[in-house]
């Protein structure tokens, strides 16, 4: 925590309790020789001193879609806003919206239902799904979803937690959603979440709007859209999936940040990676030293190791996040860039100095600021 920020040891305890697992499905039993914090220690050093990853992986071209930028910057105070309970607090947060515009609120999970709000965007003129994921919405939290098991859904799989609880939010706000919409027709949808919550907005906005929904009519006009902040990844394989899911939903994801990177298939890489620097002629005393800065290392030590087909048939492939994976991150001269990234870009974990603090709403909702700035407007949320 010291050298990376709060949080950092808790969510590389739970990393490692991944690798762990991973190990027990495919070692038959057999252990690393050293422990997986000191490899992973090592391997972060290096990393940081060759800044190996200095950008995300992206596609190098510009997400210029000013209306969905726009309303991705009001959107990110909406998953600021998520932890509170309160409709004042909540509008206060937000901003430019009043206690009686927060139509309900779910302040806490009950049994499969996570908690949320809906409101009545005056802004945007969208009646706004906001989504909690977890009572504590951090790094951790979103790592300890990567191995869930997963469950069929629209000729595919998905991430069987998050689909769970899904289909719980459905069952609790479909009443709601559906008055609010018949009493204000014009108004779109807009499902809103950050880490384990943007994961569980993109599943929901599928059922939502699914052949036969409450709002699958609104869909075909294009009104429903999913604003993903950090989701954890949900889906597998991407080609099975409708269109129409892959057109109205936005995964926007800051810089390093794990979360999104994180499933079986990028643990796994990881565990292969790892494996193989367990492995090198290196003493724990000597592993300990170049930590301690006491001596160079003579191995260029990998993050990732591509997954044998065999090997994945049995632990399972990468789940992905959904649609179009917009990949914020900071540039020279304080500029902020905007890329359009492929799924087999982040499906990998970059292992980086700041991989968990990057998963901070903060973050993002500040790169929108700036983003805003630098388009020269009065607000930051507010591009054009």
């Amino acid at each position: 925590d010291e050298h990376f920020g709060v949080g950092t040891s808790e969510a590389l305890q739970r990393l490692a309790e991944l690798l762990q697992r991973v190990e027990a499905k495919i070692a038959g039993g057999r252990r690393f020789s050293h422990p997986f914090m000191l490899n992973m220690g090592m391997l972060l050093k290096q990393v940081a001193q060759e800044r190996r990853y200095k950008t995300p992986l992206t596609t190098g071209a510009a997400f210029e879609d000013a209306k969905v930028l726009r309303k991705a910057g009001r959107y990110a105070r909406y998953a600021l806003a998520a932890p509170s309970t309160e409709k004042r607090a909540i509008a206060d947060c937000i901003g430019d919206l009043q206690p009686e515009d927060v139509k309900h609120v779910q302040a806490g999970s009950i049994a499969i239902c996570p908690g949320y709000f809906i409101t009545m965007d005056h802004a945007t003129d969208d009646i706004v799904l906001c989504i909690r994921g977890a009572e504590r919405e951090g790094p951790a939290e979103g790592l300890a979803e990567a191995l869930s098991p997963k469950e069929p859904l629209l000729g595919g799989n998905a991430h069987a937690g998050l689909l769970k609880r899904a289909k719980g939010l459905v069952e609790c706000a479909s009443q709601t959603l559906t008055r609010l919409s018949s009493e204000s027709p014009r108004k779109g949808l807009a499902v809103v979440g950050h880490g384990v919550g943007g994961g569980i907005a993109t599943l929901a906005t599928i059922l939502l709007s699914a052949d036969g929904c409450p709002f699958a009519k609104l869909m075909a006009t294009g009104k429903v859209k999913c604003y993903a902040f950090a989701p954890s990844p949900s889906f597998e394989p991407l080609w099975a999936l409708p269109a129409w899911v892959h057109g109205s939903t936005y995964s926007f994801i800051y810089n390093m940040d794990c979360v999104p990177r994180a499933c079986i298939g990028t643990v796994t890489k990881l565990y292969l990676a790892l494996q193989s620097i367990d492995e090198l002629p290196l003493s724990a005393e000597r592993r300990l030293a170049y930590l301690r800065g006491e001596c160079e290392m003579p191995y260029i030590l990998p993050d990732y190791t591509d997954v044998p087909q065999a090997m994945a048939d049995i632990v399972g492939n990468s789940l992905f996040v959904v649609g179009t994976i917009v990949a914020l991150f900071p540039a020279e001269h304080d500029m902020m860039l905007c890329e359009v990234a492929a799924p087999h870009m982040v499906d990998r974990i970059l292992l980086h100095p700041d991989m968990v603090h990057d998963h901070a709403m903060s973050c993002l909702e500040q790169a929108f600021f700036r983003l805003g700035s630098q388009f020269g407007t009065m607000d930051g949320c507010a591009i054009s």
